[in-house]
């Protein structure tokens, strides 16, 4: 199903789960913040070790950060992969996360909704839920025009 601001896939494997992470990055230019929503275990980490993969990464360098909370990783481009679960409620000067979610790097935010400015930002907020024992359901959903265009293209090249 794909509008303007929105794009639902399915996964029924993890591996299928990582090929839409490789099938972003390959459209990402630097500079995207990408919010992920899900419940434990939903596949927010599956999906982004495939986006490293695309950014040029070793995906088995992908780790939940849960208890660093924030890694720094260079491929194509910089990818910080930042995890908000230990926290209740975090702030954007919190943690210094201002300077890695307005960068020239990817930032992926896993428990987005966590960050209190979250939604008035800009970004593209991937969402997965469990939909199976190995399926899911992938929505990326777009705020700001910047998005529109990037799920636009998602689906026009892969959707």
């Amino acid at each position: 199903m794909m509008d303007r601001e929105r794009l639902i896939v399915a996964s029924q494997s993890a591996r299928a789960t990582k090929a839409w992470g490789r099938r972003l990055a390959s459209l990402l230019e630097g500079g995207e913040l990408l919010g992920f929503e899900g419940g434990l275990g939903a596949g927010k980490t599956c999906f982004i070790k495939g986006l490293a993969h695309g950014l040029n990464l070793p995906e088995e360098r992908i780790l939940s950060p849960t208890f660093t909370m924030i890694q720094e990783h260079r491929g194509r481009l910089p990818l910080y992969h930042i995890d908000l679960y230990r926290l209740e409620r975090v702030e954007l000067d919190d943690l210094g996360l201002r300077e890695y979610l307005f960068s020239d790097a990817v930032a992926a935010v896993e428990w987005f909704e966590r960050l209190t400015e979250g939604r008035a930002m800009d970004r593209l907020t991937i969402k997965i839920d469990y939909a199976g024992a190995n399926a899911r359901r992938i929505e990326f959903r777009a705020v700001g025009a910047r998005y529109g265009a990037l799920v636009e293209r998602l689906a026009a090249q892969f959707g």
